[in-house]
């Protein structure tokens, strides 16, 4: 049984960018475009109608950038996954990005012959990171100031995780969509090197991280 084609749409104030984006998902089988806004109405409209699970957006509408679009389609749709598309990459954008739940971020540079893979990924994996992107944050880190060993975000999911909640349970408590969940466990199993939910719940609280 053939499975179902991924759903995305996309948002971007260049028409031409559009044009390239829906002209890819023409040429791939299990690609389907649900349509692409110029402006965060039409946006917002896609997303109800359509139901894409994956929108591309444009980091900068206009004159700002479009977080509060983001937090916005996320609060409507839990369970779609925005990947940041854009031509600037830094720390700040980045964990912008991820602030606002965005599951992915990826530079325009990128090759439209490349998107349907990063599409596939962000179905398959839950997130997608330009790595350019993560290495000049990994970079910038080692300059900055250390940041707190645990954001609250990720404390209010790991007592969430030992409680015994479930990532979508988490999401619906946390008003998150499952990806950015996913995203935030697979961030915290890697940060303490160890590979279930488990492990990392008894690690915090033999640090007494977690009561």
């Amino acid at each position: 049984m053939e499975s179902e084609p991924i759903r995305f749409g996309a948002v971007d104030d260049h028409d031409i960018v559009l044009y390239g984006v829906e002209a890819m998902a023409a040429r791939e089988e299990d690609l389907f475009y649900c349509g692409g806004a110029s402006d965060a109405r039409t946006a917002i409209s896609i997303v109800e109608q359509h139901h894409p699970s994956i929108m591309l957006l444009d980091l900068r509408l206009g004159s700002s950038n479009s977080f509060s679009l983001c937090e916005e389609l996320v609060a409507r749709d839990p369970g779609l996954a925005i990947v940041m598309f854009t031509a600037f990459g830094n720390e700040d954008l980045l964990d912008g990005a991820i602030k606002a739940g965005a599951v992915g971020y990826l530079l325009k540079d990128t090759s439209t012959a490349g998107l349907p893979d990063v599409l596939r990924t962000v179905q398959r994996e839950g997130a997608y990171f330009d790595a350019r992107v993560v290495n000049q944050a990994l970079i910038a880190s080692r300059t900055s100031k250390p940041r707190a060993a645990l954001s609250e975000r990720e404390l209010e999911i790991l007592r969430l995780v030992a409680a015994g909640r479930d990532n979508y349970q988490i999401g619906d408590e946390l008003h998150l969509s499952v990806h950015m969940v996913k995203f935030h466990i697979a961030q915290l199993l890697k940060r303490y090197q160890v590979h279930r939910r488990a492990e990392l719940v008894r690690v915090l609280m033999e640090r007494q991280v977690l009561p």
